[in-house]
């Protein structure tokens, strides 16, 4: 599916994902935020030196987004923070994205990806795996 609309990269870290969003998708608008404000300077850096634009905000999950809803939101979820903050980004995720926007949420297979995707399925009443790849699973959900 092409990427267009608003992009959140949800625990951005140094903003690898929002930045490459930007650099093959510039009509797309890019927000960035992860908890570390270290992570968010790079990541405004690193937008900087691809000469793209991305608006990178330190937000602990959701609390500096607002209101605001997205198209599409991507998180390589903190998984080592345990299932109650990585299902609560679901959860906010669901929240924050318009009607049939998508969810794209990297999880390492041997750290609860099962559990993760059976999460994703009773939220969103859908969870494909868009790609299963070296231990890691990439799942899209769509909010209806």
């Amino acid at each position: 599916n092409p990427v267009s609309g608003s992009v959140l990269d949800l625990g951005c870290g140094y903003g690898t994902v929002g930045v490459v969003v930007k650099t093959l998708f510039p009509e797309c608008a890019v927000t960035c935020v992860d908890i570390n404000p270290r992570a968010v300077e790079l990541a405004q850096l690193n937008a900087q030196r691809a000469h793209v634009e991305v608006d990178a905000l330190v937000s602990d999950g959701f609390s500096a987004i607002g209101d605001r809803s997205f198209d599409l939101v991507i998180t390589n979820p903190p998984i080592r923070a345990g299932k109650m903050i990585v299902y609560t980004f679901f959860e906010d995720a669901y929240m924050h994205l318009h009607e049939g926007g998508r969810l794209y949420a990297v999880v390492r297979r041997k750290q609860g990806a099962d559990s993760a995707q059976k999460k994703l399925s009773s939220l969103f009443g859908n969870c494909e795996i868009a790609l299963s790849k070296k231990g890691y699973r990439i799942f899209c959900c769509v909010k209806h």
